[in-house]
């Protein structure tokens, strides 16, 4: 059986903001028009929290932490929320799912929105040179 983590992980993405021997961070895609709905990934195949080791965790916590200050800092959210599933895809990932102050949703409305990445009509877009001066910006902010 395949996973389609460990093959993304594998592979080029433009949306990889940082990486490291133990995690990856990278921007959702841009469906759901969330600028700075980020996964953050082990890079190695986790089904369960017992596998993991306290150091891959320990790098899944800096990079929260570290998400968590870049979206605060650029007025993207008053709360980030963060989401582990692993139904559809096994592999333990993590959402971070931003929430403006005057956002029209707020919790699990907006972790479905982001989740399964449903765009509303009063949504404002994300353009792709948006999205590629925001994570230009964000790389900048995870590698200092």
């Amino acid at each position: 059986m395949t996973c389609p983590i460990c093959e993304k992980n594998q592979q080029v993405n433009p949306k990889e903001i940082y990486r490291n021997k133990n995690i990856v961070v990278s921007h959702a895609p841009l469906n759901a028009n969330l600028l700075g709905y980020f996964y953050v990934e082990p890079t190695a195949h986790y089904e369960n929290w017992a596998e993991i080791p306290l150091e891959v965790l320990s790098d899944v916590q800096a990079a929260i932490k570290k998400a968590d200050s870049f979206l605060r800092n650029e007025k993207l959210a008053e709360r980030v929320y963060s989401v582990t599933i692993s139904e559809a895809v096994r592999h333990i990932h993590f959402h971070l799912i931003p929430r403006k102050e005057d956002a029209n949703l707020k919790g699990t409305p907006l972790i479905e929105k982001a989740t399964q990445q449903l765009a509303h009509d009063d949504d404002p877009v994300v353009t792709e040179r948006a999205a590629e001066e925001f994570f230009q910006k964000a790389k900048e902010f995870f590698t200092n």
